[in-house]
């Protein structure tokens, strides 16, 4: 086998030594017997059943599903008890931080959206896969600890399968996994394994740029412009890392994942004196000024919209600047796993002790000055019977920055409910009596035994707007609750329509299903899986009066200032 050079070399090197930040990250041995050696050719070979490689998959995409990275827990629970601290940004990490302390006990899973199943992996040519039952090669093994983590979790099932005509249909498992699976010259077999959700790899972006750009001043004008565009629908606090370079535009959004993932934190911090792939950390102090000045801060405004960044250099044809940016979100779910002649190992990630220990060292740095800030203090909204008198004068009332609590009945639609309501419309169809409920764009993950709801929370708002003055003008739909910024639409319509949307905190699904949801039922369109409509009572679910019925607008004020 030829050797790798190049960046897929140094992208697997990084990989392979497994770092989170500047440190190793520490691993668990998984109770199953090592594999087996064998002699051949003057070599030794590893001998791994399928069955054992499922079993780490079905390991860690559990782990992820529940639990945070110890570095990535302690980031968030510094800025939710830093006095000195944004008081919106403290808002948004205590919030999350209680979702991880709920998450950590393994009932309710991290985020609503489960994500997309996906491997990368890195097979040495020493290491031989037995087959086992229908196994027909490794990537089928994978997948079948993938779809067993989906089933013993009841995660949310996203993933749609093409149709002729431009259809669609669920494929109701969460299946096909997506395994990217790399020979490499060893005898060890290394794995990161990715959960990430729609709205994060929604602002994956690939910018083609000239030598221009590889200047200070540009590359900050150039940084500034993209983060602004990032907004806040993917649940930061993001991880945001950028690519400048690349052999390819694919070599290059590669590499944007991976590092994404903190799956490159190993790079060398200045390349050989030949030149080569490294982190560029000057400019991921660029990146995070960049996000700080940006005032989308954690969600609600602020300077904790990125947590951290990474910058990537890689080699490149002198006619071609490819940049790659993604982001990872507050639901970060990416984990290492390797297997060697000592066994099968995955990523410790902070289980519920570990991060009430993380949670409580952040407490003990607070002062007495901490947060008693007026931003947390949330009135309550009644919802009642749409249309009626309190109703209205409960919508009435309420102006864009203001904290509320939520009570009382919504339907959860969205993207395919919007698209088959629009299309009713078309064909002049009456309305179902549901559309003039309160719609929260939101699908939860299967409801664990015992409870009332699985994870549940907004999904990216932005994705409805086309549908809101059409909708609003017939009073469907005149109140939404989603995540996220909205386009000019949004507050057209509202203003129009006497319309109103209201932002709950993204990533913090297993707070809501375990505090804010008192019950929920199927009540239509049960064929659209996961996407189907629901009715569901809140109690007390935060949110914040996004665009009033005036128009105005929250996050465009803070954009203009």
């Amino acid at each position: 086998m030829a050797r790798m050079t190049g960046s897929d070399r140094a992208l697997y090197e990084a990989t392979r030594l497994a770092y989170d930040g500047d440190a190793p990250v520490h691993f668990t041995k998984l109770d199953i017997a090592p594999p087996a050696t064998e002699r051949a050719f003057g070599r030794s070979f590893l001998r791994i059943p399928s069955d054992a490689l499922a079993t780490l998959a079905e390991r860690a995409f559990l782990d992820s599903q529940y639990r945070l990275r110890p570095s990535f827990a302690a980031q968030i629970a510094a800025v939710a008890f830093d006095p000195e601290a944004d008081e919106r940004d403290r808002y948004v990490a205590d919030t999350l931080v209680a979702n991880a302390l709920t998450s950590a006990q393994g009932v309710f899973p991290l985020c609503q959206d489960s994500g997309t199943a996906t491997i990368y992996a890195w097979k040495g040519d020493a290491v031989l896969t037995e087959l086992c039952g229908d196994d027909d090669d490794d990537a089928a093994a994978l997948t079948r600890g993938a779809l067993a983590a989906w089933t013993a979790g009841r995660f949310r099932n996203s993933q749609l399968a093409p149709l002729l005509g431009l259809g669609e249909r669920n494929t109701g498992n969460n299946l096909p996994l997506s395994a990217h699976i790399t020979a490499v010259r060893g005898s060890e077999y290394h794995f990161v394994f990715v959960a990430k959700g729609g709205g994060s790899a929604n602002k994956t972006a690939l910018y083609q740029e000239t030598k221009r750009l590889l200047r200070p001043e540009a590359f900050y004008e150039f940084v500034s412009g993209a983060i602004a565009g990032l907004g806040v629908s993917a649940c930061p606090p993001y991880r945001i890392a950028v690519v400048l370079g690349g052999q390819s535009p694919e070599e290059t959004l590669l590499a944007a994942k991976l590092a994404s993932a903190g799956a490159l934190d190993a790079l060398p911090s200045e390349p050989s004196l030949e030149g080569g792939v490294y982190r560029e950390r000057e400019l991921e102090a660029v990146v995070m000024a960049a996000a700080a000045s940006a005032g989308w801060g954690a969600q609600f405004g602020g300077r904790f919209l990125a947590r951290d960044a990474r910058v990537v250099r890689l080699p490149r044809h002198a006619a071609s600047l490819p940049v790659g940016i993604a982001v990872s979100c507050s639901a970060h779910r990416q984990v290492y796993g390797y297997v060697s002649a000592n066994g099968y190992f995955v990523e410790q990630l902070a289980d519920a002790d570990e991060l009430a220990r993380i949670v409580d060292e952040a407490k003990s740095h607070r002062t007495s000055a901490l947060m008693t800030s007026g931003f947390g203090s949330a009135r309550r909204v009644d919802l009642g019977e749409p249309g009626t008198p309190a109703f209205d004068t409960a919508i009435r009332s309420l102006r864009a920055g203001e904290l509320v609590e939520l009570w009382g009945t919504a339907v959860l639609a969205r993207d395919a409910v919007h698209a088959r309501l629009q299309a009713m419309i078309d064909r002049g169809e009456a309305m179902p009596s549901w559309t003039r409920f309160p719609v929260f764009y939101a699908a939860p993950t299967g409801t664990p035994v015992g409870t009332i709801v699985g994870s549940i929370g907004p999904t990216t708002s932005k994705r409805m707007d086309s549908y809101l003055d059409d909708f609003m003008s017939r009073g469907v739909f005149t109140v939404t609750i989603g995540k996220g910024e909205r386009g000019p639409e949004c507050a057209a319509a509202c203003a129009k329509h006497g319309g109103l949307y209201l932002a709950a905190v993204g990533g913090a699904a297993a707070l809501a299903a375990s505090r804010y949801i008192a019950s929920i039922e199927l009540i239509d369109w049960p064929e659209l899986g996961m996407e189907a409509v629901r009715r569901i009572e809140f109690r007390g679910l935060p949110a914040l009066v996004a665009v009033d019925m005036l128009g105005n607008d929250y996050y465009s004020a803070l954009q203009r200032r």
